[in-house]
């Protein structure tokens, strides 16, 4: 939960403790000086359980521990309460018992409130980790199927880039450099490389049909015996190239 998520959360359980209790003084006054007396019982119960028993001793596995510490949070959680009742019998009640409602003397009633507060604030934050981990789950799907499609990693612009192979639509060699062109730019990406290392890096997708050349099957719009064509480009396919271009060509068609 983020800081207005926290806040949020407070003010609504705030005025709803007030709504509750309103009844048992008859007057709103009243009720928001006991809730407000009692709020910082509820407030530390809530973050010691939701924030240290549960991620440290029930999430980690110290069962035993949790269920002992637990107990341990509610006895204290009830003789705080206790404690807060007394003060409203002094300010509110002026010493007089029979001037404060059952519900107020009622300890098993108060814990009960306070925990429903308690168990609620710990299930938002656990349907906010469960939808974030759905999120994480999807992402890393993502990462992975992009990772089966495999990439390339090539220095340009004195940065490291990464090019997915399906974005590749040729590479064409320039001597000790090799331009890498996309789909995403319409300018090629600059490398100093040598095709043939950048050629060992790529899947069977990827044929060299010329020296200077290598292109993506997937994009090769049409062919002959002389040229491959991807989108307007004309690429010439060399003749130490050809009859094995021509093979894999026909049996990818």
């Amino acid at each position: 939960m983020t800081i207005k998520g926290h806040g949020a959360f407070w003010a609504a359980a705030y005025f709803i403790l007030i709504l509750l209790y309103t009844n048992a003084f008859e007057s709103y006054l009243y009720s928001i000086y006991f809730i407000t007396i009692l709020f910082p019982v509820v407030i530390a119960t809530a973050y010691f359980f939701n924030f240290y028993l549960v991620p440290n001793y029930l999430i980690t596995g110290r069962k035993g521990k949790f269920v002992l510490y637990f107990i341990y949070t509610l006895i204290v959680s009830a003789h705080l309460q206790i404690i807060m009742i007394f003060l409203a019998f002094i300010y509110l009640a002026n010493y007089q018992v029979k001037a404060m409602h059952p519900s107020i003397l009622d300890v098993s009633k108060l814990s009960m409130t306070l925990y429903a507060i308690v168990f609620s604030q710990g299930f938002l934050i656990l349907l906010r980790k469960f939808k974030r981990s759905e999120s994480q789950v999807e992402e890393l799907k993502t990462e992975q199927t992009k990772s089966k499609e495999g990439f390339l990693i090539v220095r340009s612009e004195r940065r490291n880039k990464k090019v997915l192979h399906k974005e590749i639509r040729y590479i064409e060699s320039l001597s000790d450099y090799v331009k890498v062109h996309t789909t995403n730019t319409d300018s090629p990406i600059i490398t100093k490389a040598k095709i043939s290392h950048i050629e060992s890096e790529l899947t069977q997708n990827f044929v060299r049909i010329h020296r200077s050349f290598v292109v993506n099957l997937n994009h090769v719009s049409s062919f002959n015996a002389e040229h491959i064509i991807i989108d307007d480009d004309q690429l010439p396919i060399s003749r130490s190239y050809r009859d094995r271009v021509k093979e894999i060509l026909h049996h990818s068609a």
